[in-house]
């Protein structure tokens, strides 16, 4: 799967971190960010994921 393509599509863009000399997958508005082989992977599973149920409204009877 082109996991690259579907991440960029969702917000995610690639920074360099001069430090550690690595790729770094992050997103403008969100805190997290991905290194290493799966980052693009981990960058889509994240942004396709449904939000915890925690945060839904309650179903009324």
């Amino acid at each position: 799967m082109h996991w690259k393509i579907i991440a960029l599509a969702f917000g995610w863009r690639t920074t360099h971190d001069d430090d550690e000399d690595r790729l770094v997958v992050r997103h403008p508005k969100r805190r997290r960010h991905f290194t290493g082989a799966g980052a693009w992977r981990g960058a889509v599973l994240l942004s396709i994921r449904a939000p915890a149920r925690a945060d839904r409204k309650e179903a009324r009877p």
